[in-house]
């Protein structure tokens, strides 16, 4: 269940990260991260259909509050600064 638990956190992660790709980056990286995105919840869909109904619902709350959270954090720490 821990590793389910990380798959799904780095899924929602990736997801998020590949929204602002899409947005800021040029057409290659968008379509990369996408590919790679859509590829990677293959292996999370694998985890739910082996997965109780409730645990996959639990996992799934709190890995798209704090993969969506944790991604957000991220892009705001790396881009870059306006002087003002």
């Amino acid at each position: 269940m821990i590793t389910y638990c990380i798959v799904a956190f780095l899924n929602v992660f990736f997801h998020v990260v590949k929204t602002l790709m899409i947005v800021k980056a040029s057409k290659l990286v968008a379509s990369t991260a996408n590919c790679f995105c859509y590829t990677f919840s293959a292996v999370v869909v694998k985890f739910i259909a082996e997965s109780d109904l409730l645990v996959a619902i639990l996992i799934a709350a709190f890995t798209n509050f704090a993969g969506c959270y944790a991604g957000m954090y991220v892009f705001e720490k790396l881009k870059p600064h306006d002087p003002v």
